[in-house]
């Protein structure tokens, strides 16, 4: 056979194959129409074929708000969500930022089988120093199956901008202010200012006569530490250095009591970290982030690596 019939002959039978097979794919009477979530017949022993439906991950909707738009420093924060397409055993992340991208709360959420979720947050919070928008992310899921979504709201009133109580210091920071609980004797405190190129506050002061300030500075707002340890704080009254202070520490606060005499003007508290450093709550958003993906991985059966 000479090479131009062989080449004819494999067009013929080119085309009788396209042919035949073009009834089978290319045309599809009304009641085969192709339906979402199902994939193709698998084939069985016999040569028959069955459709069999799947799961196609989607993007879980979900909806977050709060009770009230604004709120004070002692106030209690209702957060309400729904979530859609839930996975039985799933919880919801939340995680709240204050108006610097600060993180100033973390939580996993129990979602009820209507897909509801809620949750009460206490603004009193050390971690709750700056004023201005706040906002909350909600988090459900991972991969194809992950959707965050925000609320946000006030504290002290809109616009960066607020005043502190009676009882505690306000203390400036790029036109950010942070809310310090104190107490003083022997004169009173008239303002605060934080810097974060020395990592010092600073406290002006009108002594009256000798005394002391005893000032709750949250850790998220000035901190001392060697490593993962405490560290002692270096404090100036007046630009001499202060040894006779003492320093209780919490998990949250540093509870520092300063004395000071009669005509003082000035205490520098200087440490090792100060806003926005949140090192301890990064790790824990890290560590709440891998519980969630392997709680997922346990329910769905979702493989990171190949199964041999």
């Amino acid at each position: 056979m000479s090479t131009h019939k062989e080449y004819a002959l494999i067009a013929i039978l080119a085309t009788a194959a396209i042919v035949g097979v073009g009834p089978a794919f290319g045309f599809c009477p009304p009641d085969c129409a192709p339906k979402a979530n199902y994939t193709t017949g698998l084939m069985t022993g016999n040569s028959t074929t069955t459709v069999q439906p799947i799961t196609i991950p989607v993007t879980l909707p979900l909806s977050l708000t709060t009770d009230k738009t604004t709120y004070d420093r002692q106030s209690t924060i209702l957060v309400t969500g729904h979530a859609q397409n839930i996975i039985p055993g799933l919880p919801v992340t939340l995680r709240v930022s204050d108006s610097l991208g600060n993180v100033v709360e973390v939580d996993q959420l129990t979602v009820d089988s209507s897909g509801n979720f809620q949750t009460k947050i206490n603004t009193a919070s050390p971690l709750w120093t700056s004023g201005g928008t706040y906002t909350i992310y909600a988090q459900y899921g991972i991969q194809q199956g992950m959707r965050i979504t925000q609320t946000q709201f006030s504290i002290g009133g809109g616009g960066g901008t607020t005043s502190c109580q009676s009882d505690q210091l306000a203390a400036t920071l790029n036109n950010e202010l942070y809310c310090i609980d104190y107490s003083i004797s022997g004169g009173t405190a008239t303002g605060a200012t934080l810097s974060s190129s020395s990592k010092t506050l600073t406290v002006n002061l009108q002594a009256t006569s000798d005394g002391q300030i005893t000032l709750k500075i949250p850790r998220s707002v000035l901190d001392a530490k060697a490593g993962v340890k405490d560290d002692s704080f270096f404090v100036l009254v007046d630009g001499e250095e202060k040894d006779s202070f003492t320093d209780m520490p919490s998990s949250n606060i540093r509870t520092l009591t300063i004395p000071f005499g009669m005509g003082a003007e000035q205490i520098e508290i200087i440490g090792t970290q100060i806003v926005p450093e949140f090192g301890p709550i990064a790790a824990l958003v890290l560590a709440i982030a891998i519980i969630s993906i392997i709680a997922v991985s346990a329910k769905t059966g979702l493989r990171f690596m190949p199964k041999y």
